[in-house]
């Protein structure tokens, strides 16, 4: 495994696969993540990801049109902040990367408990294009946990065509 950073966001890289932790923002320049990546399918896993910027969120979209010239790409236990962000962007909805799995913030209306669980995209994957939450337990009563905002915010692009 090489670990290095970008900016303000440390890279874990093991073969086709990295790990991001950090922000993207201002201070990151991923072409040099893309360099890095061997061609083929990539695997990206970004739950460290805490902050996402407009910069930060070019950077994103051009890595992953790099990526995807070359091969798949499967993003794995996406950010709460990134998932909201690459909903905002049509590009996203059009399909041409898969989402296996994804952080969400939610709250139980039983209890109060806010989370954001890890959801499972291909567990979930009819839900999920009908832009429905599924329904998963809060860890404090057990009861069903809601999404905290809008399904836009976190659904839109599961909306096309199956990534699952």
């Amino acid at each position: 495994m090489t670990a290095f950073q970008i900016g303000r966001l440390e890279v874990e890289l093991a073969g086709a696969r990295a790990v991001l932790t950090g922000r993207l923002d201002d201070t990151v320049q991923l072409a040099e993540l893309a360099a890095r990546l061997p061609a083929g399918d990539t695997v990206i896993e970004t739950s460290g990801v805490g902050f996402v910027n407009s910069v930060g969120m070019r950077e994103w979209v051009q890595l992953i049109r790099a990526l995807r010239a070359r091969g798949g790409v499967t993003l794995e236990a996406v950010s709460d902040r990134l998932m909201a962000q690459m909903n905002l962007v049509v590009e996203f909805r059009a399909g041409g990367i898969r989402i296996s799995s994804f952080h969400a913030a939610c709250v139980c209306p039983a209890c109060g408990r806010e989370a954001t669980p890890l959801i499972d995209a291909v567990a979930h994957a009819d839900e999920l294009r009908a832009q429905r939450a599924p329904r998963l337990p809060c860890p404090e009563c057990g009861a069903a946990m809601e999404l905290a905002d809008f399904p836009e915010r976190y659904l839109s692009v599961f909306g096309g065509a199956p990534r699952a």
